[in-house]
């Protein structure tokens, strides 16, 4: 069989280029990205995005109070620095006790350290909220009235204190900043303080923070008074705290350590009555109680303000120095103050932000495991 060969008549008709089929959707999708490109652009960004206000009218009491008349109080006090950190409301939601925080007016942050607090009473007849500070002469009777006397933010306030008393000229000294020696925290409040009443309850206090739970350590020695770190991290109606009853000074004087870690004080320290020297850890810093972030609040209070101490102690804070401090000097203690610039403008003296420890530990590490000191009385 002879080999046989096929010719076409005509040529192939041309196969069709699929390169043409990519190209029409590549072309599609590249119109549709410059439309979202640009469609993207022109959408504000969320802090730029307005939410409309209800007009007062319409507003509900909640509504009045978050949108009116809180931005109202912000803005005639001059503390446009403020802003709502929490809220604790009654169960008919009449009432409410706001917690606000402070930002940082040079980078926006929050800062860690007690809530400035503001009392809030609906008015039915009125249809608005009576709005009342720590700070106004009335805060107590209002307080007394509402559902939140018995909570455990009222261990805070002294209801028959003199509100005209002020602080007296007594200073307290020997203390060194209560972290471990060598590091820097920064001071969030101080003799600006005022989150409770009387506020000059708090003029001598001091909040400190990092930005973590840093190890707490003893400003000074002293004999384990009370102490609870069973209420979890981060619980804004319950506050850890330690306090240690200093028998140096006359009377004796009591250190407030508050707003600690769970479980963070060493099973050796929960002892009442054995002793702790200066530079020792204690505990864990947190945020429990009321707290706008990590920290610790410190105040030295003598016996005739102490509180019952149900939840935590409290009491008038006496002005103290700090050895390792080297500014706001007192001569006869050897010891400076803690202060911020914004307060010194205020208040006088020098300020700064941050804080070197010198509180290195000088005693015997375990002295107050071996050699527990106990006394039942008190002065």
């Amino acid at each position: 069989m002879s080999q046989q060969t096929y010719t076409p008549n005509t040529e192939p008709s041309p196969r069709k280029n699929h390169a043409t089929k990519l190209w029409i959707p590549i072309i599609l999708l590249a119109l549709v990205a410059v439309y979202l490109i640009f469609s993207e652009n022109s959408i504000k960004s969320p802090k730029e995005i307005i939410i409309p206000t209800p007009p007062l009218e319409q507003q509900t009491p909640l509504e009045t109070l978050l949108y009116t008349q809180l931005p109202e109080l912000i803005h005639n006090v001059g503390e446009d620095n403020w802003t709502l950190d929490n809220v604790q409301f009654n169960e008919a939601r009449t009432q409410a006790v706001l917690w606000m925080a402070e930002n940082s007016p040079e980078t926006g942050e929050t800062l860690a350290r007690e809530p400035e607090l503001v009392l809030a009473i609906w008015d039915e007849a009125a249809g608005s909220w009576n709005l009342h500070l720590t700070s106004d002469p009335e805060f107590n009777d209002f307080f007394l009235t509402t559902d939140f006397k018995d909570d455990e933010i009222a261990d805070r306030f002294n209801f028959e204190a003199d509100p005209k008393a002020g602080p007296i000229s007594v200073v307290y000294g020997g203390y060194k900043l209560p972290w471990q020696g060598g590091l820097t925290k920064r001071l969030t409040w101080s003799v600006g303080h005022s989150s409770c009443t009387p506020t000059y309850y708090c003029t001598h206090a001091f909040d400190f923070a990092d930005g973590t739970m840093f190890d707490l350590t003893a400003a000074k020695g002293g004999y384990v008074y009370h102490w609870r770190d069973t209420c979890n991290n981060g619980d804004s109606g319950c506050t850890n705290s330690i306090t240690l009853q200093d028998r140096t000074t006359n009377p004796w004087t009591y250190q407030i350590y508050l707003h600690i870690a769970k479980n963070s004080i060493p099973s050796m320290v929960k002892i009442r009555g054995v002793y702790v020297s200066q530079g020792m850890k204690i505990a864990k810093v947190d945020d429990t109680g009321a707290s706008t972030g990590h920290h610790v609040h410190l105040m030295v209070v003598e016996q005739t303000t102490l509180n019952a101490c149900t939840n935590y102690c409290f009491g008038k804070a006496m002005d103290i120095t700090f050895r390792d401090v080297d500014i706001n000097w007192d001569a006869t203690t050897q010891g400076g103050r803690p202060r911020l610039v914004e307060e010194a403008a205020r208040y006088g003296g020098q300020g700064q932000k941050y804080y070197v420890s010198g509180n290195f530990i000088t005693e015997l590490q375990y002295k107050y495991i071996l050699f527990p000191i106990y006394k039942n009385s008190e002065r």
